[in-house]
């Protein structure tokens, strides 16, 4: 063998023995070797015969994708021509707050500190309100906690102390009735006999069945009941037990059953949980008088189903009545505020922080779905992001494992979206909107980085780079690409004169790219979640309205020719929804009158080749759209309000009509 022979060999095996990967499996790492990455086992670990596993956990070494790195870079030169704008050097605020955070500045008086410190708590101990359940406050006098703020003037009368309702207390007392009232109580903590259903005629196993699927199917997504605290309330009827949320939680699991015994009419799946239905609406008709905070969770509830069966005016009525009660019991507040007057275990605070942060989300997507504005405002509440306890990792009933520890991370998640999602909503599509093109372009900017930056610090149990069981963790993706085709739509949304004013420009340009690319994301997205789960049929509702955002901006974009396929899937997964929601019915109806052509036979893998190949790269490493630090705020460019969309030439002569649809079909009687 030659020496130049051996020296290639020699150099190449360098090169094969420095190969290295960034991210090495437990056993190289516990033995401190090099690991080649190869899944689903390394080179070394199959040579020692060793288990080979990798953590799931990210250790933020991985590299950020370019477009991400180049949003932050505009966001920086962004906030630092605002900082020069008002006089402000970045480069000396930068030194000067590394001099601070470095020693203490000379001009720093601990005294004068925490005077000021002092005062701000003053101000906020009286900008606090109260949780009264007293006469001086609460005139209801129904034994509900009722929140009070300073405006309201009644914080300055006092409450009796303690010594005048211990004596308030002997007075109406009677010594001779407290045996009576003991064994009352004694009896009271005995487990009682389970609700009866005889008039309807439900089984216990079938009340369980549906019981099982709203914790499995809905409430991960819709967490306005505790599983936990339910179903140990229901056993013995427990403060956070009532009929009325009973029959409100087997109204709605009967949605995503197929058994005919939960429908009034068994060949109409429309009827699924109507007979639960109508004893709930009388039992909250009797409740309303004197609401308590198992009326906000029944009142969420009963919303959803009134959605479910197609009567939008309804939900809509009832879940705004839940977040009005949500005030009044100052769920707003965070209840750590309390502390000092109100005693609430660790559960009741936990419990009231899920609750309304599920409203505050929901409220975000119920304004999406009927183009609404928002009605619950982040700047209107001050709570703490929830947080689960080590008493409710696991819950005692049927709900698969990988959900129970999906819940908490997939609240707080879509609580970080739908702040971004209210700033769209409120920017761009509120009645008094942005019209100021360098607010606007900001804005674009901003959300951009913003959505990026969420989607990029993801948690590994909330992706769906892998086959991922927890299906809600799906729907939040289509939550995500749906917020990108409502921050994007109307900067591509304009009239004849304003694009030949604004010509191609590049703002028209990036826009249209992230906007066609959530559209076809998210068809990408009801695809892994058809391979997964088979079918979209006990998929929560919101999948429909993300479907129809996506299926909208596809009859837009006539450019693409792989649209008719993305169409007929979206088409299919409305299809599959409609069983369980009646409004996904309507809406797939409006679609094929507006593409007949269309065929709806798409079955999990069956899209074609060019589409499973963009599928399987990362969704956010594409080539990157055009540098949006380009775009000219004086460009002549306007946008619409987003009150209605221009029919495009190249779509069906009936596309103009789909409004007209709606009106005429979407609220006819049941």
């Amino acid at each position: 063998m030659s020496s130049t022979d051996s020296a290639l060999k020699g150099k190449a095996a360098s090169r094969t023995r420095g190969r290295y990967t960034s991210k090495a499996c437990e056993e190289c790492r516990q033995r401190k070797a090099k690991c080649d990455g190869k899944k689903p086992r390394c080179s070394r670990c199959a040579q020692y015969d060793a288990q080979c596993q990798y953590s799931g956990t990210e250790d933020g070494r991985r590299p950020a994708p370019k477009s991400y790195v180049l949003l932050l870079r505009q966001r920086i030169a962004s906030l630092e021509k605002q900082l020069e704008s008002h006089g402000i050097d970045p480069q000396a605020s930068h030194a000067s707050g590394a001099i601070d955070a470095g020693s203490p500045h000379e001009d720093h008086d601990p005294q004068m500190f925490n005077m000021k410190n002092a005062s701000i708590e003053e101000l906020c101990d009286y900008l606090k309100g109260r949780l009264s359940l007293d006469e001086p406050m609460n005139f209801d006098q129904d034994g509900e906690m009722r929140y009070f703020g300073p405006t309201s003037g009644r914080l300055n009368f006092e409450s009796p102390g303690p010594e005048e309702k211990e004596e308030l207390e002997n007075a109406y007392s009677v010594p001779e009735l407290e045996p009576v009232l003991q064994s009352i109580d004694e009896f009271l903590n005995f487990p009682l006999v389970d609700p009866a259903f005889e008039e309807i005629g439900i089984s216990k196993a079938l009340q369980d069945e549906l019981i099982d699927l709203y914790f499995t199917w809905e409430q991960p997504w819709y967490p306005i009941v505790d599983e936990t605290l339910f179903r140990e309330s229901m056993e013995k009827q427990g403060p956070y037990w009532s009929l009325l949320l009973h029959y409100s939680i087997l109204a709605l699991g009967s949605r995503y059953s197929d058994n005919p015994e939960v429908r009034s009419d068994p060949s109409d799946s429309n009827t699924a949980g109507l007979p639960f239905f109508e004893k709930a609406k009388i039992l909250l008709h009797q409740e309303m008088e004197h609401p308590t905070f198992l009326t906000i969770q029944a009142l969420g509830v009963i919303g959803m189903v009134y959605v479910a069966i197609g009567l939008d005016a309804a939900g809509w009525l009832h879940h705004g009545m839940a977040n009005r009660l949500s005030l009044d019991v100052g769920l707003n507040v965070d209840p750590a505020i309390f502390e000092r007057t109100i005693q609430m275990t660790g559960r009741e605070l936990r419990l009231r922080r899920q609750v309304y942060w599920t409203l505050y989300c929901h409220d975000k997507l119920f304004a999406t779905y009927t183009g609404r504005v928002c009605s619950m405002l982040d700047q209107q509440g001050a709570v703490e992001l929830p947080s689960i306890m080590d008493e409710d990792q696991h819950t005692h009933g049927r709900t698969p494992e990988s959900i129970q520890r999906a819940r908490m991370p997939l609240l707080r998640a879509m609580i970080a979206l739908c702040r971004i999602q209210e700033r769209i909503l409120t920017s761009l599509w509120a009645p008094r909107h942005l019209t100021k093109p360098p607010e606007r372009l900001n804005l674009l900017r901003t959300c951009l980085l913003d959505l990026r930056t969420w989607f990029y610090d993801l948690p590994q149990e909330l992706r769906i780079d892998r086959s991922n069981d927890v299906p809600h963790v799906y729907t939040l993706h289509m939550l995500y690409h749906t917020a990108r085709i409502l921050l994007t739509r109307p900067f591509i949304v304009q009239t004849a004169e304003h694009q030949r004013a604004a010509g191609s420009s590049e703002l028209t340009t990036v826009a249209k790219a992230v906007w066609r690319e959530s559209a076809k994301a998210m068809c990408l997205t009801a695809q892994k979640y058809r391979r997964v789960f088979q079918s979209f049929h006990r998929s929560p509702i919101s999948a429909m309205h993300c479907t129809l955002c996506a299926a909208v901006a596809l009859l837009e974009d006539h450019e693409s020719p792989s649209n008719v396929t993305h169409l007929a899937s979206c088409i299919t997964v409305l299809d599959e929804l409609s069983t369980s929601w009646h409004p996904a019915l309507l809406i797939r109806n409006n679609l094929r009158r507006l593409c007949p052509s269309i065929s709806t036979q798409v079955t999990p893998g069956s899209e074609n080749s060019s589409d499973n190949s963009f599928e399987t790269r990362d969704l956010e490493a594409r080539p990157d759209p055009p540098d949006p630090s380009t775009f000219r705020a004086d460009a002549g460019w306007q946008t619409s309000s987003g009150g209605g969309l221009a029919p495009w030439s190249h779509l069906p002569g009936d596309y103009g009509l789909f409004d007209l649809l709606n009106h005429t079909t979407w609220d006819r009687p049941l």
